[in-house]
């Protein structure tokens, strides 16, 4: 990674500070964490996110509330979930950008980051995927092979 990309993770206390701790050896990251809703409403809408990782969350409904509050606030920031293989099927939406299992290694965290955040310059050009379900714009996905 070259640019400094500014990574909201989200998810539990400790898979956030693994995430965080991960981000931060290889550096180019500035890295803010919520631990829960009450902490991702407080983060500032002023604030600008390349990419927000979400994990560790409990339910779909969770994480789909989760992402369509990121997509509204924050339309530019690409959604990454770490997930089990098991829960994948819920994340063909292109509500969200990518996915990965669970627990991934340092390195394909960091290569999936990259893959998802090279692509940012063209990140204006959006489509209303969400219009039947709310006023604000989603990224069109283009899902890559895993």
């Amino acid at each position: 990674m070259t640019n400094i990309l500014h990574v909201l993770s989200i998810g539990s206390a400790d898979s956030c500070s693994a995430i965080r701790d991960a981000l931060l050896e290889r550096g180019h990251c500035r890295v803010s964490v919520a631990t829960n809703y009450r902490e991702l409403f407080a983060i500032p809408r002023r604030e600008s996110f390349e990419i927000a990782i979400l994990h560790h969350i409990t339910s779909p409904l969770e994480l789909r509330a989760s992402s369509e509050y990121i997509r509204r606030t924050w339309p530019c920031a690409k959604i990454l979930v770490i997930c089990p293989r098991a829960e994948a099927q819920v994340l063909d939406d292109p509500l969200y950008d990518d996915w990965v299992a669970a627990s991934p290694s340092q390195d394909v965290l960091l290569a999936t980051i990259e893959r998802i955040t090279a692509g940012s310059e063209n990140s204006g050009q959006r489509q209303d995927t969400l219009g039947r379900e709310g006023p604000w714009m989603a990224i069109e996905t283009r899902r890559k092979s895993r």
